[in-house]
């Protein structure tokens, strides 16, 4: 950086938001430990197909050993019920062409969000889903000490909701 506008340019870079566009690309901006898990469903769903309460997030992050957002989730699932934790692991299968997901388990509402800080997130997913089913939170184990989060609801032929990353050592 010889110059002030050099040195200018780069701090601009640095500060730009990831999400706007501007400045390096989101997978170059991101930390490792923000960045996706090999089994991440995301990466295939439709924007168009989200429901309108989960396309403008809250700018809430989820507090672990790094706090990570909140992103929104669709997978094909043709049920009329919350699928159970193992068949929650199969769906993931299915979105991640035969990988599993890893260990899946359920937890409550309250487990997950025993201070009701994630309330907000919560109620979204459930205004996403179809008649009203319910949520429920899944417990995804995709490393020793990574860990991902999927609150879930049915939606229109498919589970829509949202996923968040956790570091827990």
């Amino acid at each position: 950086m010889s110059d002030d506008a050099s040195y200018m340019s780069f701090l601009n870079k640095a500060n730009a938001d990831p999400k706007s566009g501007q400045g390096s690309t989101m997978a170059e901006s991101e930390s490792t430990s923000q960045r996706r898990s090999s089994f991440d469903p995301t990466s295939s769903s439709s924007s168009e197909a989200l429901p309108a309460t989960l396309k403008s997030l809250p700018d809430i992050t989820y507090t672990s050993d790094t706090d990570s957002p909140f992103e929104p989730v669709l997978f094909n699932y043709a049920g009329s019920r919350l699928p159970s934790a193992s068949e929650f692991n199969t769906v993931l299968s299915h979105a991640h062409k035969g990988k599993s997901g890893g260990d899946v388990e359920e937890i409550s509402v309250g487990d997950f969000d025993p201070n009701g800080e994630y309330k907000e997130i919560i109620q979204r997913v459930e205004q996403a889903g179809k008649e009203k089913k319910g949520v429920k939170v899944f417990r995804v184990q995709a490393s020793s000490t990574r860990v991902e989060y999927y609150i879930l609801t049915v939606g229109e032929r498919n589970l829509v909701g949202v996923v968040t990353r956790a570091v827990e050592s």
